[in-house]
């Protein structure tokens, strides 16, 4: 039998889950920055292409499920106004310069 939340535990789960996400796109860019300064600045033979895989992956879920999930809420509501977008700027922005300075990484290793 599935427990039944009301809306102030559905609150708390819901932001605990949008913390975890945060972190863990935070934490996939540092190790995928950190996997391209080993190939780019020390003599590591060969690139791990793990972290680029999972911040990707991660990204576009994220992206289409909110989108999704943002048309199917808001359809036909005019009282609705979109909350603040600074950190998630940020975390994009982050994750942004991970993927391309892992591209470029890959792309200078395969080079030679």
């Amino acid at each position: 039998m599935k427990k039944q939340f009301d809306e102030m535990e559905r609150s708390i789960k819901l932001r605990a889950s949008s913390i975890a996400h945060r972190v863990t796109v935070i934490l996939l860019g540092i190790w995928t920055l950190y996997e391209s300064y080993l190939v780019l600045f020390t003599e590591a033979q060969q690139y791990n292409i793990v972290p680029v895989l999972l911040l990707t992956a991660s990204i576009f879920v994220d992206g289409f499920a909110e989108l999704i999930l943002k048309r199917k809420m808001i359809a036909g509501d005019e009282e609705y106004k979109e909350p603040s977008k600074i950190l998630g700027i940020v975390i994009v922005v982050i994750a942004i310069a991970a993927i391309i300075t892992s591209v470029v990484t890959f792309i200078l290793i395969n080079r030679n």
